[in-house]
């Protein structure tokens, strides 16, 4: 046997064994990419979801706070649900400070009218 055959047999072996670690890699690479896709599906199902959910307790505030049920809210029956402890402790736990109401009250009246309609709060 020549000498040549042994270092032309170590490349051999060499270039499967490289070319076989590829082939793994580029499978978990593959799997990983579908896994991490999925993922991101479930990601967007979930903040679709989340969204859904605040909306319909942000309807629900609304419709708790507009006391004559005219579908508007005015600043005082804003004003009068803001003192509920409940409520208090929703606007906490949406980080909004119950202190400044009159500012988001303002700030949610887009058209200046006093007045607060479902849209204009979910809006805001």
């Amino acid at each position: 046997v020549h000498w040549i055959y042994g270092p032309v047999f170590f490349f051999y072996i060499f270039v499967m064994n490289f070319g076989i670690l590829n082939v793994v890699v580029g499978t978990f690479v593959t799997s990983a990419q579908e896994i991490a896709s999925k993922d991101r599906e479930a990601l967007v199902k979930f903040e679709l979801k989340q969204h859904e959910v605040q909306t319909r307790r942000i309807k629900a505030f609304f419709e708790e706070a507009d006391i004559d049920k005219s579908g508007t809210l005015s600043w005082e029956e804003f004003e009068s649900h803001l003192r509920n402890d409940k409520v208090k402790a929703y606007f906490r736990s949406m980080e909004l400070d119950v202190s400044q109401a009159h500012d988001l009250f303002e700030l949610l009246d887009a058209d200046g009218s006093d007045q607060v309609t479902i849209d204009e709060f979910l809006e805001g």
